[in-house]
């Protein structure tokens, strides 16, 4: 009897740190990935992306800077992600003079408490209606 106890004792203690681990894991230093929907969009458009966690959940209430068409870069705005990791632009903007810089690119989160900062590689064209 004594030697089924102590199995018992090892097993819930494995599992315990196998808890221990999942749950640190989790809640530190996640890693993030920015997806985008669109890789051209119209004059006056829209498209969204989606701010997410190594494990899939969307990342809330989170700040995303981007730069916008003919812009330099320097110049940089942001959206917030909603409540399910998601964040749209609105009314794409075409500057006829920006040749091939019309488009929104450098799709950065700078990573925020337990979440870790990401770059989003592609760009978004916007073409002329």
């Amino acid at each position: 009897m004594e030697r089924k106890s102590y199995y018992l004792i090892i097993l819930l203690v494995a599992f315990l740190i196998c808890i221990g681990v999942f749950w640190f894991q989790f809640n530190n230093d996640v890693a993030t990935f920015i997806m985008i929907n669109e890789t051209e969009v119209a004059e006056g458009g829209s498209f969204s992306g989606m701010l997410v966690d190594a494990y899939g959940y969307g990342v809330a209430n989170q700040t995303i800077t981007f730069h916008k068409p003919g812009y330099q870069m320097g110049t940089i705005v942001d959206a917030q992600t909603d409540e399910n990791g998601q964040f749209t632009i609105k009314n794409a903007e075409y500057l006829p003079d920006a040749g091939k810089d019309n488009y929104y690119g450098d799709f950065t989160f700078a990573g925020h408490d337990k979440y870790q900062g990401c770059t989003y590689e592609g760009n978004v064209t916007v073409v002329p209606n």
